[in-house]
């Protein structure tokens, strides 16, 4: 199981990804989604984390996302 970033600041992302962690950064909800998507489908990955920003940019993706898991 391995988890994956997706966040709106590179400081942020560079963190986790020191921390070990794969991911994005992404700025508009189009970008997010996707990266949402992707991260969601690949069986690998079993933690997505997302900056707030991006959560309130599509909330209710997310929604919908933790409602069918």
């Amino acid at each position: 199981m391995k988890f994956f970033v997706i966040s709106d600041n590179n400081d942020t992302y560079i963190g986790m990804r020191l921390a070990g962690m794969e991911g994005v950064v992404v700025h508009e909800y189009d970008e997010t989604v996707a990266a949402l998507q992707k991260a969601v489908e690949d069986p690998e990955i079993g933690v997505v984390l997302m900056t707030q920003q991006l959560v309130s940019l599509c909330e209710e993706v997310v929604q919908d996302y933790k409602l069918r898991a």
